[in-house]
Parts: structure tokens; sequence; C-alpha cells
């Protein structure tokens, strides 16, 4: 034996045994060179190329080569195959060993080893031969396992499908599989996903968590292992997964980027063991499968993502369609539409298709106080949208695409990202036309109500009735009345205009008499019912649009609608009403309707008030010039009567023996003042209620005026047994006042209260001070009034049932009447049985005296 470079005369077998290291080494350099691009490591490299070379020696010694070693170069090809070594990379791999040996072998020397070198070549081939042929053959198995996995992959998209197309193709491509299954990691589980060959039922209880158990090791060793080498430190879990009948347990790891996703395992009931081409088409196969499993499990995650999201858009926009509020989802960039809902329509009278910027969103709005158009930049989405703005509760008036008006409640929010920039903008309306609508309906009849109610002429209330309108509820206000309510002017023209107004009036003289027109009123009358005109073809004005003047006042006025509404109050008929619009664009709609139909009624039921109040004031008047006249004509006569009765009573006093007549003519004297009595309160009442009585007021002395009382009425109080008091308060002061008006309210309670006092009662007259004005009261002990006589004691000619009470009824309403013509006030306060006070209060106005 000699070392390289001297002549060496040891056999060719001898020596690639004695330098294996040397040789393998310098195959190892040349392979590198081979596949510059390919950074395997020694041991990968070198594999199966030890035993490689013994068989080759083997083969050249000519000895009798085992079997394990003679299946190497078969392995070795597999091995490349798997590393994704091309046939001619593993083929030049065998040539490089070729040409390794015979140069060392010819640095050393080279003896003369022919039959040697036969042998190595011979061997070298075979091995090449050998490698082509399991490499061809594997090659085929594999792409055509491949196959049946990107078929799979590509026939369907859910992952368990393919999962179970998969283990079906592993079982089909290697006869020694029986059982197969794939188990997917979700978090820190392992969940059987797929599983072909357990013919005795699905995995449960023990063996499925043996199953699990063994995953788990295969996972820690982060590799392919047999359930032995996995489980060698748990016997009892390995012992439960034979039990099912395999004697061989495989499994393989899928791991994906450095990241463990699942474990395949494969059984077999026949084989102790898979072979080489088994395992290398069974790692190959799952390595493809890991890929395509992350990216169905992508697809997965992103189909579920996409269901969520349309779940969630379509719950969105079911719950934004059944909102009680009109909707739209504005984007931040363009503003362009992205949600709306039938609401938002149904208010604006548009669809909001294809929108694709705010100035879209609906053609007109005003601000309800100025009126003012809102401008692009002013409507509350594109606030949101452009500032981050949250507008709560703004209301809106809108002119809508089909030309009527409404008001609308706005409330808008932004829509932030992540980062809290504003990416859309949330607006909801609120139709808040009608309500706003019955409130303003209401406004304007209250006040209406009370204007109408100011005036009692009949003219009067048609001229508020025109203002109330105008231009409230209308541009044009034309009322005709009826030629038995009023025949001096019959047609009432109203406008904000008074230029308008004359012009309108020559039109309507032009007109004179209206063509057809007491034919519509009397329509209307008839049905007591407003009508609501859009154009011509209406029924009702159908006729008088045949005629070109009508025609033409139309025209000249600018009228676009008309409500035409009917005046009728308590069963009468004052005329009718005609509302009408022009140059404000309105459209009247059933809702104007009926508040002119309201202000139409009240309007009637003022003038019919208007009506009964001059037919009562024309009553009175003539009531009260008969009553005036009557009374003055009675003073003369009755005058006669009590001179006469005076006369009479002198002459009986002087025949003092004759006594016969005495009690006559003294019947006459009371009867005549009584009559006298009676038509003073007659005159006075009347004047009074007319206005014409005139009061002389000085500053007088309440406590002087009520001993007056006192002394005037204390002979009768005597005479019936009654104890009759003045009483007063030491502060009271000097009122102006009209002193014989005031003797008279004190001189009518005192009259009452002696009729109604019995024997040994009393009545106190008392002057006291009070804040503003001097309170004087009559009290007595009689026997009381009842408590449903006070509300009426002073009306008048109104009597009671009180004892001793032979009034004429007009004495309580005269003392009234004096008492608020001085500005005071005057009432009664009664028990049953026990008395009656009457008090009246006179104003203080001025200084004290």
């Amino acid at each position: 034996m000699g070392q390289l470079g001297r002549p060496n005369e040891e056999r060719l077998s001898d020596f690639i045994r004695r330098h294996r290291g040397a040789i393998l080494e310098a195959w190892a350099q040349r392979a590198r060179a081979l596949s510059p691009a390919r950074p395997t490591s020694d041991p990968v490299l070198t594999d199966h190329v030890p035993s490689v070379l013994a068989y080759i020696t083997e083969v050249a010694a000519g000895a009798e080569v085992d079997g394990k070693i003679r299946d190497m170069p078969g392995h070795h090809a597999l091995s490349r195959l798997a590393q994704g070594y091309d046939l001619a990379d593993v083929v030049q791999e065998y040539a490089a060993l070729r040409a390794v040996i015979l140069e060392l072998w010819e640095r050393d020397g080279g003896g003369d080893a022919g039959s040697e070198l036969i042998r190595l070549n011979g061997a070298i081939d075979g091995a090449i031969a050998d490698a082509v042929t399991r490499y061809q053959a594997a090659r085929v198995r594999l792409l055509q396992a491949l196959d049946v996995i990107s078929t799979a992959a590509l026939g369907s998209s859910d992952l368990d499908t393919f999962l179970r197309a998969l283990i079906r193709a592993t079982r089909e491509a290697s006869a020694a599989v029986d059982v197969a299954m794939v188990l997917l990691c979700d978090g820190d589980a392992l969940e059987v996903h797929a599983t072909a060959g357990l013919d005795d039922g699905p995995l449960l209880g023990p063996p499925l968590e043996a199953t699990r158990e063994f995953a788990r090791a295969v996972l820690a060793l982060r590799g392919p292992a047999s359930l032995d080498a996995a489980l060698r430190s748990l016997p009892v879990t390995a012992r439960e997964l034979r039990s099912r009948g395999l004697r061989a347990v495989h499994g393989v790891p899928l791991i994906h980027d450095g990241r463990a996703i699942g474990v395949a395992i494969l059984g077999s009931r026949t084989a102790e063991e898979f072979s080489e081409e088994d395992m290398l088409m069974l790692r190959t196969m799952t390595s493809r499968a890991t890929a395509i499993i992350v990216q169905a499990q992508l697809v997965a995650k992103e189909r579920a993502s996409r269901h969520q999201a349309d779940d969630a858009r379509a719950l969105l926009a079911t719950v934004i369609e059944q909102m009680p509020a009109g909707v739209i989802i504005g984007e931040r960039q363009t503003g362009r539409v992205l949600l709306t809902n039938r609401q938002a329509t149904e208010i604006f009278r548009q669809s909001f298709e294809g929108v694709q910027g705010i100035e879209g969103y609906i053609a007109r709005g005003f601000h309800p106080r100025s009126g003012k158009a809102y401008e692009t930049w002013e409507w509350p989405l594109a606030r949101t949208v452009t500032t981050g703005e949250v507008v709560s509760d703004e209301e809106i008036d809108i002119l809508r695409s089909d030309g009527t008006w409404g008001r609308i409640l706005v409330r808008s929010t932004p829509v932030r990202d992540p980062d809290g920039r504003v990416s859309a903008g949330v607006v909801t309306f609120f139709d808040i036309t009608e309500r706003t609508r019955a409130e303003q309906a209401q406004r304007f009849l209250a006040a209406a109500s009370a204007s109408l109610s100011d005036s009692l002429d009949f003219q009067g209330t048609l001229d508020r009735l025109g203002r109330l309108t105008v231009p409230e509820l209308a541009d044009w206000c034309v009322i005709h009345t009826l030629p038995e309510v009023e025949a001096a002017r019959r047609v009432t023209v109203t406008h904000v205009n008074p230029e308008e107004v004359r012009r309108a009036r020559a039109l309507l003289r032009e007109m004179d008499p209206p063509p057809g027109l007491p034919s519509v009123m009397e329509q209307v009358l008839g049905g007591e019912r407003p009508e609501l005109v859009r154009d011509f073809s209406h029924p009702l004005v159908a006729p008088l649009a045949e005629h070109a003047a009508f025609r033409r006042l139309v025209r000249e006025l600018g009228v676009t609608s008309v409500m035409l509404v009917p005046m009728v109050a308590r069963g009468r008929a004052f005329g009718c009403i005609a509302l009408a619009t022009a140059a404000s664009g309105r459209v009247y709609d059933e809702a104007d309707l009926g508040v002119a139909h309201d202000l139409a009624q009240r309007a009637a039921l003022a003038a019919d008030n208007a009506r009964l109040y001059e037919a009562a004031q024309r009553a009175i008047e003539l009531r009260d010039n008969v009553l005036a006249t009557v009374s003055h004509d009675l003073r003369n006569p009755l005058s006669a009567i009590i001179t006469a009765a005076a006369i009479m009573t002198k002459r009986a006093a002087a025949r003092p023996g004759d006594r016969s007549d005495t009690k006559a003519i003294q019947a006459i004297q009371r009867s005549a003042h009584r009559m006298d009595r009676l038509i003073h309160d007659l005159l006075d009442f009347a004047s009074l209620r007319a206005g014409r009585l005139e009061l002389r007021r000085q500053p007088q002395d309440p406590r002087e005026i009520g001993r007056e009382a006192v002394e005037t009425f204390e002979p009768q109080a005597q005479e019936k047994g009654v104890r009759l008091v003045a009483a007063s308060d030491d502060d009271v002061p000097v009122v102006v006042c009209d002193r014989d008006r005031v003797l008279q309210v004190l001189s009518n309670l005192l009259s009452n209260a002696i009729k109604v006092t019995g024997a040994q009662g009393s009545i106190t007259v008392r002057c006291e001070r009070r804040e503003e004005h001097v309170a004087f009261s009559v009290a007595d002990t009689g026997p009381g009034i009842p408590e449903d006589e006070l509300p009426y004691l002073f009306e008048r000619f109104w009597r009671g049932q009180r004892n001793g009470y032979k009034g004429t009824g007009l004495g309580l309403a005269i003392a009234r009447e004096l008492v608020v013509a001085h500005g005071g006030i005057i009432g009664v306060e009664s028990r049953v049985g026990v008395g009656t006070t009457f008090r009246f209060t006179i104003p203080l106005r001025g200084g004290e005296g």
C-alpha cells in the first residue's frame, strides 16, 4: 500500500475502501460545482452517496452485493427527486463520482486494474440505470398524485371537500395506505377535517384523543415520524391507535412558512412500514397540499369575512329601510350616496340613485325663519363630511321635486375610521311637515279667532278676514257675500299690494255680473263643504272657463290654485270665500283646505255675532227710546196724581171728624211714589246701559256719606223696630266720587235690608279703608239668601223669594252699574238664618284728604 502520487499495486476496490473519505469529499466539491445555486448542506448532499459508493466498491471487487446495499442507487434517486433534482442532475452526480474515483486512482499510481475498471464502470452504469428507473417511476407516480391534488384543488373551493379529495388521492397513489386523515390547527386545538378508510366509524373518545396526541408529537418533532418514533414515551397511546388494526402509522407535519397548520396521518393494515417511494410521494403530496390548504383557509376566511360583510350590509340595509326616518349615507371624498332608503325618497319626492355629490341630494332648501336659501356647503351632511360637525335637530323647509313644500328635522353625524378621520356622513330626515303645519294652523286659527272676536261690525269682520289670510294663507282673498246679507258691498278683495287690489277690482268690474258665479256660490253653499280647484277641469269652474273674461282674470292675477270655502254659521249662509295662490308658487292641498274651512266657520260665526250684535243694539236702542219716551210721558200725569193726593190729604186734615177717605188717599200716595221711583229707576238704568249717565265727581268724605244714608233711613228702621248703626274707621281717606250716586247705592241696599230684617234685628253700615279703595258694607240680620239665588241678585228685574221684598227688581242692578261706573266692584255674602252683607268699593283716585 502506498500514498497518493506513488505507484500503487493494490486493487481498485481496496483503493476505494482505503480512500473512501477523500473520494466523498472530492465528490461533494464537484457536486456543488454542478449546482452552485442549490445551497445544500453536506449531510443532505451526501445523503445516500456513501452507501452508493459501497455498492460500487463491492461490484468492482466482483463480490456478491447485499440486497439492502443494492437498493441504494434507487433510494438516492428518490431522495434527489424529493429534493427537487432533475434526472440529469442525478446522472451528473454519478458521472462526477466516476471521475473522482478514476482521477484519485490515477494520481495514486493506478495499477493494472483492467477487469476492475470494467466492473467499476459497469457498477456505476448499473447504479445510473437503477437510479433512472426508480427516479422515472417515482416521478410518474408523483406527477399523477400532484395532478390529482391539482384537480381536487381546482374542482372545489371548499377546504373540507379538497381535503377529502386529497386523502382519496393519497390512498389511490399508494396501495400500502389503508387509512388517511388530516387534522388542522384551530388555535391550540387540533380538529379532524377529513378521514378515509375508517370503516368502523368516525374517531370518537379515546381513539380521537390518541390521534390528537400523535399529531401533537409529530408537530413537536417538526418532521415526518412513525408512530413508534413519535410516541416512544407513550406506549398506551400508540396501542390505542394500533387497536384500529393498523400495523404502520406515519405522520407528516403540514408546515407553511415555518408555521405549523396541521398534520397528515397515514396508516397501513398490511405493511409493516412504508417504502421510500411511498414516503417520498406522501411527503411531496403533503408539501404541495400544504400551500393549497393555506390558500383554501385564506379563501375560506375571506369568503366568511365577505359573507359577514354582506350579511352586515344586508342587515344594515334592512334596518335602514325599516327606519321611520329618511336616511342617506354619503361618502367623504365626493359626497356620493352610498346608501339610502325608501323614506328619504318619499320625503323628497325624488330618487337618489346615481347621485354623485351633495348638491344633488335635494333641489332647494330654505331657512324657516329667514326664508334664505341653503347653500350647498350649508347642508348638514356637507358640514358633517367636511368638518366632522354633529348636527342635531335642524329644521329645514324644502321645495320638493313635485312642487310641494315640506319641513324636515335633520340630524347628521360623521363616520370615522380607526385613525379618527371622517370617512363618511350619516344624515337622517324626519318629515315634520304635518306636525309643523298643524302647529302653524292652530296658532293661525287661535290668532284669527282672537282677531275676529274683536270686531262686532260685519264689514269690519270681512276686512279682518282678508287681512288674516293674506299672505299667511293666500296671495289673493276674494269674499262674495249674499245680497240678503250685505246690500252695500258684495265683494271684498285683499292683496298685500293695494295697486293689485285696484287692478283686480277693475278686472272684476269688467266681468260684472261675473259669468256663472252665482251658480258656483250656490253649489259651494249648498254642499256646505270647501272645494279645492287646481285647474279649469274642475266641475265647479269648468263652465266659468268658457268665458274669455274669466280666463283673462285668472291669467292677469297669476292664479295657480284656488280654495272655495262656504261661510255658514247657525244654519245661515253669508257667502263664499275664494283663497288663491299666485306669485308665491304655493300649491294647495287637503290640509290647507281643512284650515281654510275651519277659518271660514270661525269667520262666519264672527259675522253672525256681528249681525246679532247689530240687531241687538238696534233693539236696545229702540227699547231705550221707547222707555225714555214712555217714562217721560208718564211723569206728567203721575205728578198730577201726586199733587192731587197731597191736596186731598190737606183737605182731609181740615175735617178732623171725617176720616173715611184717609186710607184711600194714603194708598194713592204710596202707589204714586212707588211708580215715581220705578220711573226714576228705569230712566237711570237706561242711561247707565246706554252710557249717557254722567257722574259729577268731587272729593267726598265717605264717612259723611255713610252717616247721611243712615240718618235718611233711621225713621223707617225705628218704625219696624230695627236697630240701624253707622260705623267707620278713623283713617278712611277722601275719595273722588259722585256723592248722590253713592248715596243712591247705599239707599238701594238699606231699603232692601230694612224690608227683610225683622223687629229686634240690626243693620250696620260700615266704611273702611283698603289698599287702593274705600269699602262700604251693609250687613243685616235678616233671613239670609239661599245659595242658589246669589248668582242672580244683580240681574235686572230679578226678584228673590225673601220675605218682605216687594221691590221693582232694578235696585241691585242699578247699584251694580253705578259702582262699576265709579271703577269699583260689588258683591254679596249670605248665610240662611244668619244674615246678608253687601260690599262695594270706590277707588281712591287721588290723594288722601
